[in-house]
């Protein structure tokens, strides 16, 4: 459990970040047992099945900004998920101000990879930023470099400093 203190930078810097939600560090949230699949409907969630079971797909669409819509509401993993850059703060390794230094970074760096995408034709922002990736590698079939070395950047940014599972690098 974390303290009072804690608990309130970590919403600071979640308030600052929201890259759980976006579709920069994970494509789907798979719901749990707890989680109310007729109550997540209601409020307008639209789920999918993988082999029974039910999962949404990423960019959230209560996402605003980075702000959850339905916060108090949030499926089980929502609730539950912490970055490495809470678990740093938690720890006493890193600082409020440090770990925002590198939310920064990173939203900088997913800025370039959007902008990339954005003039290689593909802005469907709706959709993670991974997949839009390699639906854009795919399109065009030749080597993009500019592209390829933002997206490897992006993602050793997010198993360096967020994700708690790092995901191998993009496979050619």
């Amino acid at each position: 459990m974390l303290s009072p203190a804690v608990t309130e930078a970590a919403s600071r810097l979640c308030l600052a970040c929201g890259m759980c939600c976006n579709g920069v560090l994970f494509h789907i949230v798979r719901l749990q047992p707890t989680d109310s699949v007729k109550a997540l409907e209601k409020m307008g969630m639209k789920l999918s099945r993988k082999k029974t079971e039910p999962y949404f797909n990423q960019p959230c669409r209560f996402l605003q900004g980075c702000t959850c819509q339905v916060y108090e509401h949030r499926p089980t993993r929502c609730r539950l998920f912490e970055c490495q850059q809470i678990h740093g703060l938690a720890a006493g390794q890193i600082t409020e101000a440090e770990a925002l230094i590198v939310i920064r970074q990173t939203q900088e760096a997913v800025a370039r990879v959007e902008r990339l995408l954005s003039e290689r034709g593909n802005t469907a922002t709706e959709r993670p930023l991974m997949e839009r990736f390699r639906e854009t590698r795919q399109e065009s079939g030749e080597p993009d470099l500019p592209l390829v070395e933002e997206m490897q950047r992006v993602n050793e940014l997010l198993n360096q400093h967020f994700r708690t599972t790092p995901i191998p690098w993009w496979d050619s």
